[in-house]
């Protein structure tokens, strides 16, 4: 079974203490800098976040340490393909179709897609700005 790479607000604030780390962090040290982002946690509470976080493969621990596993990047590109498997059948192209239907597409934003589209068919990998 494919484990989801959803995450909380909680465990978010979480991740985005990592993130900004390079280096492992010890759990007594992420709870001290939680603490300064206003959330009084005990021990108890960030070990179970932590726990439910490295079950969904999105930190790693070691003793005392834990450390950031996936990047936001690798976090957001996940949970859009679980979106995508979800609703759309797993295809963009039905994404695509529903959000132009939304009629919440802007004519900047459509000649973006156009111009990612045609990066697509020429097998250029990239994002356009």
């Amino acid at each position: 079974m494919k484990v989801s790479q959803k995450i909380t607000e909680t465990e978010r604030s979480v991740m985005e203490v990592l993130w900004e780390r390079s280096e492992a962090v010890a759990t007594r040290e992420l709870l001290d800098l939680m603490e300064e982002k206003g959330k009084k946690w005990k021990r108890q509470t960030l070990n179970t976040l932590l726990f439910r976080l490295e079950e969904k493969g999105i930190v790693s621990r070691t003793r005392a340490f834990v450390k950031a596993a996936m990047s936001r990047e690798e976090i957001l590109q996940a949970q859009t393909q679980e979106i995508l498997d979800e609703y759309y059948g797993g295809k963009p192209a039905n994404f695509l179709i529903a959000l132009v239907g939304s009629g919440n597409v802007t004519a900047e934003n459509a000649a973006r897609l156009d111009a990612l589209l045609e990066e697509m068919k020429n097998g250029q990998k990239g994002a356009v700005g």
